[in-house]
């Protein structure tokens, strides 16, 4: 008897791995050809995935409807995602100057000293906090915009690790009223609490790797816009440099994504209830997350992020120092593992001063506290074993 292959109806797309795809004849790949350098992906015809792939662009289209945005493109990391947003503005002798929030990601901080001002040139400044204070003064921020004038202006409306918001709106506002370019990376608020691109933010990124994936085993970033001019600039920049996600991570993500809302929802239940707990605690001192009435930015936090949630991420210190550290790591463990990553399914931690560097952060009972989405009564368990043992 002759097989045939039986006939298969899946939910999902197949996973196309393919490095190039098949023209049938030579008008064909003309056309092909022609429509990507008028615009690309925009022909009928993909035929290399370092210039588009079905997976890429579906998944795409996913994160453009969460961040409310007309196009998405992913990208292998998120530093790539900063590499291709930050490029589309450096115009030669004609790029201006750049004014960076201090309280951002250390690697974009790295990425702007290292090779923006380094390799590429680029005039870069930092608007900081007053100091001895854990809010920006917008006051300061408007001399800024004036003395400065800068081209682009860059921001996290949440900050890593201290967790100072940022007035958003406001923000946007005032750099737009002066013509100036605004890229936010959103990656703690995510489109769960906050949207940019609704304010008028030009461009707005995401590490990936952290809630729009939010299960620790991608590496990935997007870019989101809603520019035409900017979204063609950004692919051509992306398949020249190569930093397009690969068709496996991409179809992985899609499937992630499909539980982003209740994802985040529920991590942001878990933060405010530990933040409680641990703020009630004779151990614990200064503790920092955005929901809490005590927080030195939570108005800013209701300001732009409403009644949605207030984030996944508490930072707190413990009264104890370094050694106090020590004995809650082994003791919250195994529940809750140190691992220098965030938005993960469940909860994890780092020593700030030990990877942010101690000079800056120099608080020695300093803790980040990812919060996950597992049932809440594990993690309480975990911690008030570990905060006992102190």
């Amino acid at each position: 008897m002759k097989k045939t292959t039986p006939v298969v109806i899946s939910r999902r797309s197949p996973i196309y791995r393919d490095s190039a795809f098949v023209f049938e004849n030579i008008e064909q790949s003309k056309q092909a050809f022609d429509a990507e350098h008028r615009y690309p992906q925009s022909g009928e015809q993909l035929f290399y995935t370092r210039y588009g792939n079905p997976n890429v662009m579906e998944t795409e289209q996913e994160i453009a409807r969460l961040e409310g945005s007309d196009w998405a493109l992913l990208t292998a990391s998120g530093m790539a995602a900063i590499d291709v947003a930050l490029a589309l503005f450096h115009e030669r002798e004609n790029t201006g100057t750049w004014l960076f929030f201090e309280e951002i990601y250390g690697g974009t901080k790295d990425y702007t000293n290292e090779v923006l001002q380094a390799r590429r040139g680029i005039q870069c400044e930092y608007f900081k906090t007053p100091p001895g204070e854990e809010k920006f003064d917008l006051m300061d921020l408007k001399y800024a915009l004036d003395h400065l004038k800068p081209k682009l202006l860059y921001f996290e409306p949440v900050s890593n690790p201290l967790l100072i918001v940022a007035n958003g709106n406001e923000i946007i506002r005032l750099a737009k009223e002066r013509g100036i370019k605004v890229v936010v990376d959103n990656t703690f608020a995510t489109p769960a609490l906050w949207k940019p691109l609704e304010q008028g933010a030009d461009l707005v990124i995401h590490s990936v790797t952290k809630y729009l994936a939010g299960h620790g085993n991608i590496t990935a970033g997007v870019v989101c816009g809603n520019s035409d001019e900017l979204h063609k600039a950004a692919l051509t920049y992306r398949k020249f440099v190569g930093h397009i996600l690969s068709p496996d991570d991409a179809y992985r993500l899609g499937t992630q994504l499909k539980t982003f809302e209740l994802r985040v929802t529920r991590q942001c239940e878990n933060a405010l209830k530990l933040a409680k707990l641990l703020e009630a605690h004779e151990q614990v001192q200064n503790v920092r997350y955005p929901g809490l009435a005590t927080h030195a930015t939570h108005q800013e936090a209701v300001n732009i992020f409403g009644k949605r949630g207030f984030g996944a991420m508490v930072t707190f210190e413990l009264k104890g120092g370094q050694p106090a550290v020590e004995t809650f790591i082994a003791n919250v463990a195994p529940h809750v593992k140190y691992v220098t990553t965030l938005g993960d399914p469940q909860s994890i931690l780092i020593h700030v001063p030990t990877v942010f560097s101690a000079e800056r952060f120099p608080f020695p009972g300093m803790i980040r506290f990812s919060v996950g989405f597992e049932a809440y009564h594990l993690l309480e368990e975990a911690v008030t074993r570990a905060l006992t043992a102190l």
